[in-house]
């Protein structure tokens, strides 16, 4: 058993030497969170929960999906209407991230079109995999 606690607390000594300062030290987080919270015009707290409810919808879209396919649970109104639901979270969340960005939703819509326009510009391609 002493192995493994040894290695666990190695590991943990290796994990702290690699995580950032910001990341590990409450007073430096927190300036940064200021910082941001006044790049961001005061919406970082609705920014950062966008990004976790964002986060955590896309989760639970995953999950009835995973349920759907490898735990045998029936695809029926009642999930296809769960699935909706949770898509509409996420948009609810989206548009909270828009509005701490100051930009409307179809501004990120047409760029999301340009970048993979630029990237796609006959289709999708597999051969756009190879150059990466």
């Amino acid at each position: 058993m002493s192995d493994a606690k040894d290695f666990f607390k190695e590991y943990c000594k290796f994990v702290d030497s690699v995580t950032c300062e910001d990341s590990g030290n409450d007073k430096l987080g927190f300036e940064r969170m200021h910082m941001l919270s006044e790049q961001l015009g005061g919406h970082y707290a609705r920014f950062d929960n966008a990004i976790a409810g964002l986060a955590g919808e896309a989760g639970e879209c995953a999950d009835l999906w995973k349920k759907l396919k490898y735990h045998r649970k029936d695809f029926n109104a009642e999930t296809r209407q769960k699935m909706i639901d949770e898509l509409g979270d996420i948009c609810w969340y989206l548009a909270n991230a828009s509005i701490a960005l100051g930009i409307d939703l179809d501004d990120i819509i047409r760029r999301n079109v340009e970048k993979l326009q630029a990237r796609h510009p006959h289709g999708y391609s597999p051969e756009y995999l190879k150059k990466k």
